[in-house]
């Protein structure tokens, strides 16, 4: 009778704490409040309706870190004042990541997108691309697909990678993961021709400076890992350079064995075993 007694107890219990498990759950998923990212290609800090909330990269990610949804003005100010700051209206919505990232460069050099996810009535994941200017060719996954304003439900739920570009303006490249369900809204601001150019003698010194130190060949155990970048990749070069070949393209998160390091670049073996170089602005070594 008494271990009947304490059996009936324990069940009860158990019940008990998934109830209050599903409690919790459902009122995380109905909380009201979704993601925000922030990058940029230099240091800046981050206001949300005039209040700093971080600085570049951010990630307002964790369950006690989002955000409450509705409409805010974002703003970005870059710690370098030779650059005006960016300012923006932004839409959390509940339970889903939205990202901002700026290129900051001279003028009109300069250039942002955004990504938001909106929940959707169609199981397809759907697709919006609008760009300033309009009329930017588009192309995904390496298929020419049309011009902006753009939209589409073919694509897979899965990631994907969009390029627009249009005559006078630098392309731009951004990494997507397309969700069911949801419709992805992407805003892309083109620069103007030459962007890209800038942004390379941005991130690294010119070939130009010489007496360039370079230290022994670190130890095999070192690591580095890829970090947050503008286009969600980073190039990888056969020399110290923004001048050298492109020979590969790395993607952010991934580690890799440290080979050799200059100033301002690191150099890593790729998974087929090969070496090239990135730039250390976009890398952190472990």
């Amino acid at each position: 009778m008494k271990r009947k007694l304490l059996l009936f107890l324990s069940v009860i219990l158990i019940v008990a704490g998934l109830f209050i498990f599903l409690k919790v759950l459902s009122s995380f998923k109905t909380s009201g409040k979704g993601a925000l990212q922030v990058t940029a290609n230099v240091k800046s800090t981050v206001f949300l309706d005039g209040k700093q909330i971080g600085a570049t990269q951010l990630c307002k990610c964790n369950q006690n870190d989002t955000i409450k949804t509705g409409e805010y003005e974002i703003r970005v100010e870059p710690q370098d004042t030779q650059y005006a700051a960016y300012t923006t209206r932004i839409k959390i919505n509940s339970g889903v990541l939205t990202a901002i990232d700026r290129t900051f460069l001279p003028g009109s050099l300069a250039s942002s997108y955004s990504l938001t996810l909106e929940e959707a009535t169609s199981q397809k994941p759907q697709l919006l691309i609008t760009s300033i200017p309009e009329g930017a060719m588009v192309t995904i996954d390496s298929v020419p697909t049309g011009a902006t304003p753009l939209t589409t439900d073919s694509l897979s739920a899965s990631e994907h990678e969009i390029e627009i570009q249009k005559q006078g303006f630098s392309k731009k490249t951004i990494r997507i993961r397309s969700v069911e369900n949801h419709k992805l809204i992407v805003n892309a601001m083109l620069g103007t021709e030459g962007a890209q150019e800038a942004e390379d003698s941005l991130v690294t010194p010119t070939p130009e400076i010489v007496n360039v130190t370079t230290t022994p060949a670190p130890a095999v155990n070192i690591t580095v890992t890829i970090l947050d970048t503008p286009n969600g990749f980073l190039r990888v070069r056969d020399g110290a350079g923004t001048t050298f070949k492109e020979v590969a393209r790395v993607n952010t998160g991934e580690t890799f064995n440290l080979a050799d390091e200059q100033t301002g670049w690191y150099q890593i073996t790729l998974t087929d075993g090969t070496t090239g170089w990135i730039s250390s602005s976009f890398a952190k070594k472990n």
